[in-house]
């Protein structure tokens, strides 16, 4: 009975992935490169997390944001990128990722300000239940942040 329903869980999450992702390739968006700004290991339920950029990167400004799955399943819901001066910007909703999958590249509105954090909503696909299986595992999420060429030499 258990493989019966962890089998069926697995198909019910191929075919919810298979269906709702929006992938695309690494580097396409103009010059510049992609920095790994935070990562997050996101758990099995709904919730709204703030992730800071790494140290490295506090003083710098980005173009361009984007996720990218490298474990598990996650349905983005909702982002908000903070910026040092107050003001914010919230990105479209994004859709499921799974393992190798990132979302395209995300214009910020002002490519001079410094990100300050990024608000997060989303839920991790799959259970507690299904991890001790060996079906699912919690998914992680990497934040990447395009460098600003022009302002970041």
């Amino acid at each position: 009975m258990r493989k019966i329903f962890a089998l069926t869980a697995a198909a019910l999450l191929a075919l919810v992935t298979l269906t709702g992702c929006q992938s695309t390739g690494g580097k396409n968006v103009g010059e510049g490169e992609w920095a790994k700004l935070a990562e997050k290991t996101v758990n099995f339920k709904s919730e709204t997390d703030t992730v800071t950029p790494n140290p490295m990167f506090v003083n710098r400004s980005f173009s361009h944001v984007k996720l990218t799955c490298t474990q598990g399943t996650v349905d983005i819901k909702d982002i908000t990128v903070n910026y040092t001066d107050g003001t914010s910007q919230k990105l479209d909703t994004l859709g499921i990722l799974t393992k190798g999958s990132s979302t395209r590249a995300m214009k910020l509105n002002d490519d001079t300000k410094k990100v300050k954090n990024i608000e997060m909503q989303y839920s991790s696909l799959g259970s507690q239940t299904l991890n001790l299986a060996g079906v699912t595992k919690k998914a992680k999420v990497e934040v990447l942040g395009k460098r600003n060429v022009t302002t970041n030499q």
